[in-house]
C-alpha cells in the first residue's frame, strides 16, 4: 500500500514541478527561444534537478532584470553622463559664454 502511494505521489510531484518550471520558462521575457528550448529539455530529461535549477535561475534572472535600468526605462547611463546630467549643468558653466582669452597657444612671436 505504501509502495503504491509513493510510486504515484513522487512522479506526480515531479510532473507538477516540471509543469511549473516549464510555464515560468515559456512566459519569461528574459531568455531567447533557443535558451528556452534547451532549458525545457533539461527540465524534462532530468526531472527534479533540471526543474530545480531552471526555477532557481529563472527567479534570479527575474529579480535581476526587474532592477535593470534598461528594462525600467532609466537607460544605460553611467553617473555623470546622459540626459539627466546634461540638463543639470548651467549653459554657461565653461567660462564666459564661449569667448576665449589668451593667445590660443600660438605664441605670437617670430620664429628664428
Amino acid at each position: 500500500m505504501i509502495n503504491a502511494t509513493i510510486s504515484f505521489v513522487l512522479p506526480s510531484a515531479f510532473a507538477i514541478l516540471n509543469i511549473i518550471a516549464s510555464a515560468c520558462l515559456i512566459r519569461s521575457r528574459v531568455y531567447s527561444s533557443t535558451q528556452k528550448a534547451l532549458q525545457l529539455i533539461l527540465v524534462w530529461v532530468i526531472p527534479l534537478i533540471g526543474a530545480t535549477v531552471v526555477l532557481s535561475v529563472w527567479a534570479h534572472d527575474r529579480k535581476t532584470s526587474s532592477r535593470d535600468p534598461v528594462h525600467t526605462g532609466e537607460g544605460p547611463w553611467l553617473p555623470g553622463i546622459g540626459p539627466m546630467s546634461d540638463s543639470s549643468h548651467p549653459t554657461n558653466s565653461f567660462g564666459n559664454g564661449g569667448a576665449h582669452s589668451g593667445d590660443g597657444g600660438g605664441g605670437g612671436g617670430q620664429v628664428d
